[in-house]
């Protein structure tokens, strides 16, 4: 089962965005609508992989709150959408352990070699 939490005011794109996800056989999906650090952290579940966040006035509080939230979690996808834009932002984080200079080399190649694909 994969634990997803929406931060996400009260708009027409959050329900909908927090329906088709409630209807995934693997997702648990919990939503709150304040941005209070107290509820974030009390919402989050242990477990949570996946964070969605829906831009509006206080939207970078809740991602920097999450994100000191889980801090201590191995492995989290955070995905913050803008929908004045209409842009939607992935951003991962995992653990791994350092095996030398010459991996940390090859990941900063990978992701350029990633980008020049785009």
């Amino acid at each position: 089962m994969i634990r997803v939490l929406v931060i996400a005011g009260s708009s027409l794109l959050a329900d909908a965005i927090v329906s088709n996800l409630a209807q995934e056989a693997n997702l648990d999906v919990i939503r709150i609508k304040q941005h209070d650090p107290t509820k974030i952290s009390e919402a989050i579940p242990e477990g949570c992989s996946v964070l969605i966040i829906i831009e509006d006035e206080n939207s970078a509080d809740a991602f920097i709150t999450a994100n000191n939230l889980f801090q201590d979690n191995g492995s989290l996808r955070v995905i913050t959408i803008s929908p004045e834009k209409h842009h939607l932002h992935i951003c991962d984080s995992y653990e791994m352990p350092i095996s030398g200079m010459t991996q940390v080399v090859n990941l900063a190649k990978g992701f350029s070699q990633e980008n020049r694909a785009r």
